[in-house]
C-alpha cells in the first residue's frame, strides 16, 4: 500500500508540474508566423511577422513579398511605443500612445473560447487546441493555440488582450476589408539580444503628431 501511496503521489507531482508548466510565461525567445494577407480585391500577399520578446518589450516585424515593411517595439515598462518607417529616404521613429493602444484592444477584452478541442496536429512543433473565439459583440472566430505558454505581457495581442494561451494559427477580417491569416512557423525559447528592441540611431525620434505634419 506504500508503494501505491508513493506511487500516486509522485503521479500528482507529475500532473501539478506539468500544469505549472502549461501557465508559463513566454519571456524571452522569438515567435515567427507565416502571414496571408487578403485584399477586398481579393488579392493575397504573403510575408512572414516575427515577435521578440525579452522580459517587458516585444518587437513586431512585418515582411511582405510585396516589399512592405513595418516595425513597432513596444516597452511595457514604460509604456512606450515607436513604430519604425521610411518616408523620401529619411527614416523616423515614430512614438505611438500606449493609452491608444489599449483603448482599441478594450472591445476585445474579456473574450470567451468555446467548443475546445485537442487537436490532431501540431503546429510550429507544439500540441494545439482548438476552439471558437467569441467576443461581447457578437463575433465569432477560429482559432488554433498552445497552452505550454501563455504572454508575458497582457497587450502582446490586440486582438486576444490577457490572453493565457498563445494563439498559433487564427484568422481576422479588419474594417477596411483586409482579412490575414496568422499561422505560427516557429517558437522558440531562447536568448534575444538588448539590442533587438533599440531605436536604430539611424532614425529620428518624432511624434505621430509631427509625422503627420511631414507627410502633409
Amino acid at each position: 500500500m506504500k508503494y501505491y501511496s508513493v506511487l500516486i503521489s509522485m503521479l500528482c507531482l507529475t500532473l501539478c508540474v506539468n500544469v505549472v508548466a502549461a501557465q508559463e510565461s513566454f519571456t524571452e525567445g522569438v515567435l515567427v508566423y507565416k502571414v496571408t494577407l487578403t485584399t477586398p480585391e481579393n488579392v493575397s500577399i504573403s510575408g512572414d511577422y516575427t515577435f521578440s520578446f525579452k522580459g517587458a518589450e516585444i518587437r513586431k516585424e512585418l515582411n511582405l513579398d510585396n516589399g512592405f515593411r513595418d516595425i513597432t517595439i513596444y516597452n511595457c515598462n514604460t509604456a512606450k511605443i515607436y513604430t519604425l518607417q521610411r518616408d523620401n529616404r529619411k527614416k523616423y521613429a515614430i512614438q505611438l500612445s500606449m493609452e491608444d493602444l489599449l483603448a482599441k484592444q478594450a472591445k476585445f477584452k474579456g473574450f470567451t473560447i468555446s467548443n475546445e478541442v485537442l487537436a490532431a496536429e501540431k503546429i510550429a512543433g507544439y500540441p494545439v487546441y482548438k476552439g471558437t473565439v467569441n467576443y461581447k459583440n457578437g463575433t465569432k472566430s477560429e482559432i488554433h493555440y498552445t497552452k505550454q505558454w501563455k504572454p508575458a505581457q497582457a497587450a502582446t495581442y490586440n486582438r486576444f488582450p490577457e490572453a493565457q494561451f498563445f494563439p498559433l494559427r487564427f484568422f481576422y477580417s479588419e474594417d477596411n476589408g483586409i482579412s490575414m491569416l496568422f499561422e505560427a512557423q516557429k517558437m522558440e525559447a531562447c536568448p534575444v539580444s538588448s539590442s533587438v528592441f533599440r531605436i536604430p540611431k539611424d532614425y529620428k525620434m518624432i511624434s505621430y503628431d509631427e509625422y503627420n505634419q511631414l507627410r502633409k
